[in-house]
């Protein structure tokens, strides 16, 4: 009997243990969170949205693209500013050297794009309606809408809003926003 019972115990440990692991992996698994949670969990009150935006892994291309146009200068200025950001995933729809050029050759279009994502003043969610429109940096207007609850940029998807920062705030979308003058088909 004195020899089954270091056995048992051995087994007892090694059931327990895998158990654990399994658990483990489930909880991994089931709880992982969105792209955009992620977003705002790394987001800074404190910061400037320039800083928001240099600082989060999902919007590399944005923050080049700010650089490359001068435009992450007038995001870190008071403000304030509301910014509808696009993710690296919605500058990878474009068609392949569509980028390249608009941050190379075409500089003045990637300027008017890009402050096409801009307007001044901090607007929250709450306070956008259907059929409002809101008028950007750019000159144009961005058109809000709400389909089945769920809110929509110029028919863009808002993954994540009321993101904020020290001079502003920030609403993730997952495409890119062209100015009404800038056809995007031809993009």
């Amino acid at each position: 009997m004195p020899n089954k019972l270091p056995r048992l115990t051995v087994l007892a440990c090694l059931y327990c243990f895998l158990m654990a692991c399994s658990d483990t992996q489930n909880k991994d698994t089931a709880a992982k969170p969105s792209a955009s949670t992620i977003v705002a969990a790394k987001a800074s009150a404190s910061k400037t949205i320039a800083d928001n935006i240099i600082s989060d892994s999902d919007h590399t291309i944005l923050a080049k693209a700010l650089y490359s146009t001068e435009l992450m200068e007038t995001l870190k200025k008071p403000g304030p500013f509301t910014v509808f950001t696009p993710t690296n995933q919605a500058f990878e729809k474009l068609p392949d050297g569509v980028l390249e050029s608009l941050m190379t050759t075409r500089k003045n279009d990637f300027i008017n794009i890009l402050s096409y994502h801009i307007v001044a003043g901090d607007i929250r969610a709450r306070d956008l309606k259907d059929g409002q429109r809101l008028r950007t940096l750019a000159g144009e207007e961005l058109t809000v809408s709400f389909r089945s609850d769920k809110l929509k940029i110029n028919g863009t998807n808002v993954m994540e809003t009321d993101i904020e920062a020290g001079n502003g705030v920030i609403h993730v979308i997952d495409g890119i926003l062209f100015p009404r003058n800038q056809n995007a088909a031809s993009y």
